[in-house]
């Protein structure tokens, strides 16, 4: 009777040390306690970030989140991940569209187990770089303008003509003289032809 008794307890110390083993390790593992955004929420605009808190503390190694437009299938790029004791978060990504979004992650927990899932929320307003204002450059109203009428011409690298000599710019001495020479030559003439007549009257 002793012995079946003992036989018992030692059939149940069993069976609760194999019910703990497989319990204690179903604990361990980490799992999703919140979210922010929140599975399932509705955002007028797009969050700074994609944070989400697990049941346990993580590797820092080995862990992902992805961010997948739902409609498409479109894969959006998000930050780098950051774990800090039981939290991951990414940064949003520089542009979204709106609409419903799909986050998956992928966590290792301290006891080296991975855990998988997703969380889905929709944002109403798309997300992007703002349009860089485009300069225009205004003409400065104050900087003196060139007056192409007031410019001095270039000086010409051809020497000047020489004037040309015309009747007009004879001197006037020179006629002078040549009247003198002419008056002189008509009284030699004269005298010379007076002289022939003498002689031939003689």
């Amino acid at each position: 009777m002793r012995a079946h008794l003992i036989k018992g307890w030692i059939v149940a110390i069993l069976a609760t040390l194999a019910v703990a083993l497989v319990a204690v390790p179903a604990r361990a593992h980490a799992e999703l306690q919140s979210s922010d955004p929140a599975d399932g929420a509705s955002l007028a605009t797009a969050p700074a970030q994609i944070t989400l808190t697990f049941g346990e503390k993580l590797l820092a190694e080995g862990n992902a989140v992805t961010l997948t437009e739902v409609e498409t299938g479109a894969a959006l790029e998000v930050g780098p991940v950051e774990v800090t004791g039981d939290t991951v978060s990414v940064g949003w990504p520089e542009s979204s569209p709106a609409g419903e979004l799909r986050a998956d992650y992928r966590v290792v927990s301290t006891d080296g187990h991975p855990v998988e899932g997703s969380i889905t929320f929709t944002v109403e307003e798309a997300a992007g770089p703002s349009a860089a204002a485009v300069a225009v450059p205004v003409a400065d109203s104050a900087s003196p303008t060139t007056d192409t009428g007031s410019e001095p011409a270039e000086p010409s690298s051809d020497p000047p003509a020489a004037p040309s000599a015309t009747p007009q710019e004879t001197d006037d001495g020179g006629g002078v003289l040549i009247w003198i020479v002419g008056l002189g030559l008509a009284i030699l003439l004269g005298a010379l032809a007076g002289m022939w007549v003498m002689r031939r009257t003689r």
